[in-house]
């Protein structure tokens, strides 16, 4: 960790016994910010940082949704990334052009995260799923960068996650892996101000 700039050196924590890396949420933000920022028809707005997920509100296909959300598994592989989040609390429908009112009505009834599926079946692009539980985006990493696709042509990091007050654990088989990638990504800017001040 002593390559790392002196200002980043201080937010990383390293548990060796466990094989595992802490970021803080802050950097976890604007790491998700960058990765997400080609996604067609994605855009992502307030980030909430809660005790156990993130209350992050975004855009898909003109639709505008709220939900809670906790990271559980990153995968590069093959020059793509897949990511998986978790939804264990609230996932909603917010006011959005694009809803119909019968779609609001059912939703406000009680159809639920069932009635919310059913309509981002039919909305969410290529690369975007939500089966109720876990919401999956993968897509192609960008060909230059600090996580290009050329580092993951013929090698893979998979990594898991778990959510604490203090940042976001990751833990990786590859444990060498996993310090040269976040050395790496460390070493990225984060935004000088924060996104939406």
């Amino acid at each position: 960790m002593g390559k790392l700039p002196s200002g980043l050196s201080s937010q990383v924590t390293v548990d060796v016994a466990r094989r595992r890396l802490r970021l803080p949420h802050a950097r976890v933000e604007a790491l998700t910010r960058s990765a997400l920022r080609n996604v067609r028809a994605l855009t992502l707005g307030d980030w909430v940082n809660l005790s156990q997920t993130y209350d992050v509100r975004f855009e898909v296909s003109g639709w505008k949704l709220r939900a809670e959300v906790a990271v559980e598994r990153l995968e590069l592989a093959s020059g793509r990334y897949n990511l998986t989040l978790l939804t264990p609390g609230r996932v909603e429908l917010e006011e959005s052009r694009a809803a119909s009112a019968l779609v609001q009505g059912v939703l406000r009834l009680g159809g639920g995260k069932a009635a919310l599926r059913t309509v981002l079946d039919q909305v969410m692009p290529e690369g975007l799923s939500w089966d109720g539980q876990r919401l999956r985006v993968s897509g192609a990493l960008p060909k230059e960068g600090v996580v290009s696709a050329r580092l993951f042509e013929s090698s893979s990091l998979v990594m898991n996650a778990e959510h604490e007050l203090e940042g976001l654990w990751l833990s990786a088989e590859a444990w060498p892996g996993l310090v040269d990638l976040m050395q790496a990504v460390l070493s990225a800017d984060l935004p000088r101000k924060p996104p939406g001040t």
